[in-house]
């Protein structure tokens, strides 16, 4: 196996069936999925919700924009709960959970740096939302048995990112363009 495909350590220590798990979750890297205007026009809004600043504006945007994705896959949306700010230890910060065996499954994300408490940049708010989405989707849409980080996970999850982020990549699109003088 060329360097750049090996598998992690840890990788060798599962059981086979989560080694098997595992290799089928790198094995996709994208969803079929394209977002609807209401999907894109509920991310903007989310995005809008967090330059606020309000907790209760932002999760229920942030749910009304996993209830769209959850509804355009087919599958049973997951409870949003978005919180403050982040936690930290000695080594990190945690930007965000998913809780994958509570009824309803549950999703924590956090919405302030742990150090100088800022609001978190709303690209990162995204990709932090839409990475515990993926864990979701993992048991719920690919009816994987477990949830690794997989380089296939990260791909899905930038696909979903490029996917939502449409406006962003419009408006650099558009500020790279000569203006007239």
């Amino acid at each position: 196996m060329p360097e750049a495909e090996k598998l992690p350590a840890f990788f060798y220590r599962l059981s086979a069936r989560a080694q098997r798990c595992y290799l089928k979750s790198d094995a996709i890297d994208r969803y079929n999925f394209v977002p609807n205007a209401a999907a894109l026009a509920r991310t903007q809004a989310m995005l809008q919700a967090l330059e606020g600043g309000s907790i209760g504006a932002i999760n229920q945007a942030a749910q009304h924009l996993v209830n769209e994705v959850c509804r355009l896959l087919g599958v049973a949306p997951v409870r949003v709960e978005i919180r403050g700010v982040r936690p930290r230890d000695q080594r990190s910060e945690l930007h965000g959970i998913f809780y994958p065996h509570e009824r309803p499954p549950r999703m924590v994300v956090w919405m302030r740096t742990a150090q100088r408490r800022d609001v978190v940049k709303p690209k990162t708010f995204l990709r932090t939302l839409l990475h515990e989405l993926g864990h979701y989707l993992d048991y719920a849409f690919l009816n994987l048995e477990d949830s690794f980080h997989t380089k296939g996970f990260f791909k899905r999850e930038s696909f979903l990112v490029r996917a939502l982020y449409v406006e962003a990549r419009d408006g650099a699109r558009a500020a790279s363009k000569p203006r007239p003088s």
